[in-house]
């Protein structure tokens, strides 16, 4: 049996500089595949082209504390309190997710977990900011409401 010379010998147990920068790549490569890195941030949208949101609701037929969804007609609620009609951004202010109503308890984000009351002010973060409020009309004759999705209001104004 011949000897190796020792230089031979170490390197076929100790791998060589460009196997371990080629294996080091494709541990990073396999790192970024889907499924692996966080998510991107969705990209902002442009504005609604029909930003006007006409509902089926009335004044009369929203009582305190009623909360409707309107998250597939524009992406807001309409709420009633004792001060008056008002609408809030169903736009989640932390990543853009859609929040949920939660009755008299809010709103909260099912995709980071922020929670909002039913003034859209933050309770539970990671969002730092609160939710939009929307400008909300009554269009005669029927005395529907209307929501414009474009135009934010103060967390004061009321119908």
């Amino acid at each position: 049996m011949t000897a190796l010379p020792p230089h031979e010998k170490d390197s076929m147990t100790t791998p060589s500089r460009r196997t371990f920068c080629a294996t080091c790549c494709t541990l990073l490569a396999a790192a970024a595949l889907p499924g692996h890195a966080q998510a991107p941030v969705p990209p902002e949208k442009g504005p609604d082209p029909q930003p006007l949101k006409r509902t089926e609701a009335t004044r009369a037929g929203l009582t305190p504390g009623r909360v409707l969804d309107y998250r597939k007609a524009g992406a807001f609620y309409l709420i009633a309190d004792a001060r008056g009609i008002f609408a809030l951004t169903a736009v989640c202010t932390h990543r853009g997710c859609l929040v949920l109503s939660e009755g008299a308890e809010g709103f909260g984000c099912p995709c980071h977990d922020s929670a909002y009351n039913l003034q859209g002010e933050v309770t539970e973060g990671p969002a730092k900011l609160p939710l939009r409020h929307l400008e909300v009309t009554e269009v005669e004759p029927k005395g529907l409401l209307q929501v414009d999705v474009s135009r934010t209001v103060s967390p004061e104004t009321r119908l």
